[in-house]
C-alpha cells in the first residue's frame, strides 16, 4: 500500500550549497595561489589506504580512502576577503591533482561526478562543498558543514588554524569528501601581497564513495536540468521524515510510535522524468512494543537500530508516494558502560595495600585520599558568558532532590558539613569536580569549549546519580554511566541530526554492597546511600570519551572501537598515579571500580588491528550501529594511544633518583597526547558526511593535530593549582615532532598488515623509513616482540646537565651510527626499515657548543654550525641495509669545553622533521633537542668533550 506525503514550508535552504558561487564579480576575477607547479611529492611522501567494493553498498563498509603527507603539503595562497571561496578552488584543485596522480597507490578513483561537482564555478545542490559555518557568531549548532578548528593560549591572537572542508549531500548520507588545509598568516616579510593573504597548506584527505545510483549526474548541463525540477535534497527530507511516514514504520516494524527516530537518508539524484521510482535508504531506531502495552515511565527493551531500503516516486512539487520498506540490517541496542579525590584512591599509594582503599571501605578510611578544593554551592561551572556544565538534580534517585524540577542545577552546602564519601552529595560534587577539569583542560589547551561543542550545545548535563538505560541498570542499582542526547531515546548511537540536542552523563553507582548512613542529628535516621561511580576519575574520563565523539563525529562511539575514553583515562592519570611503577598494575585502565580492561595489550595475543580479537568487529556491517566486541577493541585502541604517551616522555625516569619517574616529564607528555586526541576527534568531521570506519582515519587525524600544533601560536601550558591541585606547572611543546611516532604506536598494534590476513603481530612500516640508530633495546620489556633497529621503543627520554662522555642517555645516538676518526673527521651510517629503496638520500651534520652549567641548546638552523662533507653525494639505501656518509669535517673542539653534534639523514619519501621542505613547526622554530631527536628517527645526536 503506498501512502502520499505533502511537504510542510519548514525546509533547509537550498542557498547553503550554493553559497560558494554568491560573489562579486571583483573577486571572480581574482584566482588565488594554488603553487601546484611547486609541488612534487615524492611517491612514498604520499600514504594512500583504500577499504571496501563500491559495487556493493551492503559490503561491511562503503568504500574508504584515505590520503595523507605530512610533510610533503600541497601549498597554496588565499585571501581573506575571499577566503572559503580560495579554500574551494585550491581544494578542488588538489583533489583533481591527486585523483589522477601515479603517486598514489592505491589509487583514490575519486568519482568524476564529484570532482565535477566541487568545481566552485559549476556548484550541483546534489553534491558539493558545505558551507564553512563554524564557529558560528549566532552559535547556530550544524554538523552538516565545513568548519575551522583553531587553538589558541592565553592572550595571545595568534592562532593555529586547520579548516576541515566537507563535501556530501545536504542530507547527510554517510558518503562525502574530508579535505585538512592548515592556514599560516604571511606577513610582507615573508613576500606576500598584502597582509590579507594567508598561505594554505593541505595534508591530506578522506572519503567515503558510494555506490554509482547515489552520484549526482556529471553532464554538463546538469546544473541547469537541477535548477528546473521542483525536488532538490532540502524539498524531500521533509517529506521523508514526517510522521505519515514514522507511524507507517512503527506499525510495520511492530515498534512504539514515540520511539521511532530518522537518524539517516541517502537520496540518488534524480536523473528521469517526474513519477519514476527513485531508491532510498533510512537509518531507523526504535522500541520493539511489548505484549499488553506499555507502562507508562518504564523503558521498553529491547531497542533495535535498522537500515530500511524502499523506493519513492515524486508526484509533484511538494508530494511523494512511497512504498513498502524492506529491511536491510537489524541490531538490537544495549547501554554503554568542598572534600573530593584528586585521583582514585587505588592511584595514590602502591600497589602493596591496593585491597585496603576499595570502594567498599568505610567513610573514615576512604575520606583520607580526599582533598579540600573550591567548588560553588551551585554546582554550575561558567566560564567567559557560557554554562560550560551543569550537575543537576536526579529526582528519581536522590532521595534529598525529590520534588525538585527536573534540569536544574545541583546545590550543596559544603559550609554546614562535610558531605560522607557514601553520600549523594558527595557524589554531586565529585562529578562537577572531574567534568570541570575536562572544561579546564580544554581551555589550558586553547580549544575553546564554545568553539569545540559543534554538533552539540553547552553545556553538558551531569546527572550525578542516574539510572543506566537501555538495560537492566534503569533502576541506577548497576556499576556503571553512560552519555545520552537529549531528544531522542536511550538507544539512541548517532548520528546527530538538528540543533539543539545537549549531551548528559548519567552516573550510577561505584559499589553495590557497603552504603553509609549521615550522622545521627537526634531525630531521624537517614536513608543509606551509596558511593557514587562519579568518585572514579577514570570512569568520568571515559564518559568524556563518548561527549568528545558525539559533539564531533556526531556519533558515540567509533566505528572501529567503543571510545577513546579508556586511553584518556590511562594517560591523564598515569602521571599522578603510584601504580605506575608496578608493570602490572599500570596497565589497568580501572584500578579502583574494577573493570579488567587494559591498556597494555600484547599485539601477538591478539589484541592487533590485524588480528584474531578485532577481525569479527572490522567485519560488521556499516549499518549494525553500535559495534560486537567494541569493549576489545577499545582496548587495542587504548594500548595503541598509551603507547605513544610511553614513547614521548611518559617512561622518563628522574636521573638524579633513578627509581623515580620524572613526574613533570610523564605530565607533558600526558598534556600533550590528551590534546592530540580532542584535537584529532575535533576535526575528524561528522559522521553524515566521511565516517571514521577505520582506525588509520584517527592515525591521520592526530598527525594533523600534532603538524598544525604551534604553527602560529607557541603551545604553551600553564595549570596554576589544578593537576594536580597545589601545583604550578609550564608545559611547552612544538608541533610537527611526533607524527612519525603516532604511526609507529598504532603499526605496532598490528595496523598496516596486509588486506585480508589474519595477523597477531606488528604491522609493516612505511615504504621508506630511513634511520640513524640510536641505543634503545630492539625489544619491547613488555612483550616478546623485538623491532629492530630505528623504532620508537618506549624508553625513559631522561637528560641530565651531560658532563662526561660514559652512559649517555639511551634516546642519543648509537656509537657505531656516528663515528669518528682519528683526525676527527665524522661518518654516519643511515639504515632503511622500509620496504622499498630509499633513492636519493642526503646526510647533513651539525654542532652547537654547550658551556658548562648553560642549557641545552635549542635546534635552530641559524644558530647552528654545519660540518662540511667531503662530497655532497646523494645514495641509495636497500631495505635492511645501511649505507655510510661522510666523512664530514671535525669539530674545531678545545680542551676542556663540550659541544653538541646532531646528525640528520633526509630524502624525498622520507623527511628528517628539521627539513625546510616538510613546512612543520619544527623545521623553522627553535625546538628541544630531546623532543626532536626522541621523536624522529631520522635524527641521531651525541655530546662531544674537548
Amino acid at each position: 500500500m503506498t501512502k502520499r506525503r505533502k511537504a510542510t514550508k519548514t525546509r533547509r535552504s537550498s542557498g547553503a550549497m550554493r553559497g560558494s558561487a554568491r560573489r562579486t564579480k571583483s573577486n571572480t576575477d581574482q584566482e588565488p595561489k594554488t603553487d601546484t607547479s611547486l609541488w612534487h611529492p615524492s611517491k612514498f611522501a604520499l600514504w594512500s589506504q583504500r577499504w571496501g567494493d563500491p559495487n556493493n553498498i551492503h559490503q561491511p563498509f562503503p568504500t574508504t580512502v584515505l590520503l595523507r603527507h605530512p610533510t610533503a603539503p600541497f601549498p597554496g595562497t588565499v585571501r581573506a576577503d575571499t577566503f572559503e571561496q580560495d579554500l574551494q578552488k585550491i581544494a578542488h584543485r588538489y583533489l583533481v591533482t591527486v585523483n589522477g596522480s601515479r603517486l598514489v597507490e592505491p589509487s583514490l578513483e575519486l568519482p568524476a561526478a564529484w570532482l565535477d561537482a566541487l568545481d566552485p564555478a559549476h556548484p550541483n545542490p546534489w553534491f558539493g562543498w558545505l558551507p564553512l559555518a563554524w564557529p558560528s557568531t549566532e552559535h547556530k549548532l550544524n554538523s552538516l558543514v565545513s568548519f575551522s578548528a583553531s587553538r589558541t593560549n592565553g592572550s595571545h591572537n595568534a592562532r593555529d588554524v586547520m579548516v576541515i572542508l566537507q563535501a556530501s549531500q545536504p542530507t547527510g548520507p554517510g558518503f562525502g569528501i574530508r579535505v585538512v588545509a592548515h592556514v599560516r598568516k604571511l606577513g610582507s616579510q615573508s613576500g606576500a601581497r598584502s597582509q590579507s593573504e594567508q598561505k594554505v597548506y593541505i595534508s591530506g584527505m578522506s572519503a567515503c564513495l558510494p555506490a554509482s545510483h547515489w552520484l549526482p549526474p556529471r553532464t554538463a548541463g546538469s546544473n541547469r536540468e537541477h535548477a528546473a525540477r521542483p525536488l532538490t535534497p532540502d524539498a524531500l527530507v521533509p517529506l521523508l521524515t514526517g510522521p505519515d511516514l514514522i507511524a507507517e514504520i512503527a506499525s510495520t516494524m511492530n515498534l512504539e510510535e514515540g520511539s521511532v527516530a530518522i537518524q539517516g537518508i541517502r537520496l540518488p539524484p534524480p536523473t528521469a522524468s517526474e513519477g519514476e521510482q527513485f531508491p532510498v535508504e533510512l537509518t531507523v531506531t526504535g522500541q520493539i512494543k511489548k505484549a499488553g502495552g506499555s507502562q507508562e515511565g518504564l523503558d521498553l527493551d529491547p531497542y533495535y537500530a535498522f537500515v530500511l531500503a524502499g523506493k519513492f516516486t515524486p508526484t509533484g512539487s511538494d508530494a511523494i508516494s512511497y512504498g513498502p520498506f524492506a529491511i536491510i540490517s537489524k541490531i538490537e541496542l544495549v547501554a554503554d558502560a568542598a572534600r573530593v579525590f584528586p585521583i582514585d584512591p587505588a592511584s595514590q599509594q602502591s600497589a602493596a595495600e591496593l585491597h585496603q582503599r576499595r570502594p567498599t571501605r568505610s567513610d573514615d578510611v576512604l575520606d583520607s585520599y580526599r582533598i579540600t578544593a573550591p567548588i560553588p554551592r551551585d554546582l554550575d561551572y561558567a566560564q567567559s558568558g557560557y554554562d560550560l556544565d551543569e550537575v543537576v538534580v536526579c529526582p528519581g534517585f536522590a532521595i534529598e532532590d525529590y520534588g525538585a524540577s527536573p534540569h536544574t542545577v545541583k546545590q550543596v552546602d559544603v559550609t554546614a558539613t562535610t558531605p560522607p564519601v557514601h553520600s549523594n552529595d558527595a557524589s554531586a560534587l565529585q562529578a562537577y569536580w572531574y567534568v570541570k577539569q575536562f572544561f579546564d583542560r580544554l581551555r589550558a589547551y586553547g580549544l575553546a569549549p564554545d568553539q569545540y561543542f559543534r554538533v552539540a550545545p553547552l553545556p553538558l548535563e551531569v546527572h550525578y546519580r542516574s539510572g543506566i538505560r537501555p538495560g537492566p541498570g534503569k533502576d541506577g542499582q548497576t556499576v556503571n554511566a553512560r552519555v545520552r542526547v537529549q531528544g531522542f531515546p536511550p538507544n539512541f548511537e548517532g548520528p546527530i541530526t538538528g540543533p539543539g540536542h545537549i549531551l548528559q552523563i548519567h552516573l550510577a553507582l561505584a559499589d553495590l554492597s557497603t552504603r553509609d548512613r549521615k550522622p545521627w542529628d537526634g531525630q531521624a535516621r537517614s536513608a543509606a546511600e551509596p558511593l557514587g561511580i562519579a568518585a572514579d576519575s577514570r570512569w568520568i574520563w571515559h564518559e568524556i570519551g563518548h561527549v568528545i565523539l558525539a559533539t564531533s563525529v556526531g556519533e558515540l562511539q567509533f566505528r572501529f572501537a567503543h571510545s577513546p575514553g579508556d586511553a584518556l583515562a590511562a594517560i591523564a592519570s598515569d602521571p599522578e598515579s603510584e601504580l605506575a611503577l608496578d608493570p602490572n598494575w599500570r596497565g589497568s585502565t580501572f584500578p579502583w571500580v574494577f573493570l579488567p580492561r587494559r591498556h597494555d595489550r600484547c599485539v601477538t595475543l591478539g589484541w592487533s588491528w590485524g588480528g584474531t580479537l578485532h577481525y569479527a568487529l572490522s567485519q560488521v556491517q556499516d549499518s549494525a550501529g553500535a559495534r560486537r566486541k567494541a569493549y576489545w577493541s577499545e582496548q587495542i585502541l587504548s594500548s595503541s594511544l598509551f603507547r605513544l604517551y610511553k614513547c614521548i616522555g611518559g617512561n622518563t625516569m628522574d636521573p638524579a633518583s633513578p627509581n623515580a619517574p620524572d613526574t613533570h616529564a610523564r605530565r607533558s607528555a600526558s598534556h600533550y597526547c590528551i590534546y592530540l586526541i580532542l584535537r584529532a576527534v575535533q576535526i575528524l568531521g561528522t559522521s553524515l558526511v566521511v565516517p571514521a570506519n577505520d582506525p588509520d582515519q584517527l592515525v591521520s587525524a592526530l598527525i594533523d593535530a600534532d603538524i598544525n600544533t604551534a604553527l602560529n601560536t607557541p603551545w604553551q601550558v600553564m595549570f596554576p593549582s589544578v593537576f594536580p591541585v597545589g601545583t604550578t606547572d609550564t608545559f611547552t611543546r612544538i608541533g610537527g615532532c611526533v607524527h612519525k611516532v603516532i604511526r609507529w604506536a598504532f603499526e605496532t598494534q598490528g595496523l598496516y598488515t596486509p588486506a585480508g590476513t589474519i595477523t597477531n603481530a606488528p604491522g609493516s612500516p612505511p615504504p621508506v623509513d630511513v634511520f640513524i640508530a640510536d641505543r634503545r633495546p630492539n625489544q619491547d620489556a613488555s612483550a616478546p616482540i623485538d623491532y629492530g633497529p630505528g623504532s620508537y621503543n618506549p624508553i625513559s627520554l631522561e637528560w641530565s646537565n651531560q658532563s662526561k662522555a660514559a652512559d649517555p642517555p639511551l634516546w642519543q645516538a648509537d656509537p657505531t651510527a656516528i663515528t669518528f676518526a682519528g683526525s676527527g673527521k665524522i661518518s654516519v651510517n643511515v639504515g632503511n626499515r622500509g620496504t622499498a629503496a630509499a633513492m636519493n638520500v642526503e646526510v647533513g651534520v651539525w654542532w652547537h657548543e654547550w658551556p658548562a652549567g648553560q642549557p641545552l641548546p635549542k635546534w635552530d638552523s641559524t644558530s647552528w654550525t654545519p660540518c662540511a662533507p667531503s662530497s655532497n653525494a646523494s645514495l641509495t639505501i636497500n631495505p635492511g641495509s645501511q649505507v655510510t656518509f661522510g666523512p664530514f669535517a671535525a669539530v674545531p673542539m678545545v680542551a676542556g669545553k663540550r659541544y653538541v653534534l646532531l646528525a640528520g639523514a633526509s630524502c624525498a619519501d622520507d623527511r628528517a622533521n628539521i627539513d625546510p621542505a616538510t613546512n612543520l613547526p619544527c623545521s623553522q622554530q627553535p625546538t628541544p633537542l630531546v623532543d626532536l631527536v626522541a621523536n624522529d628517527n631520522n635524527l641521531g645526536l651525541c655530546v662531544l668533550f674537548g
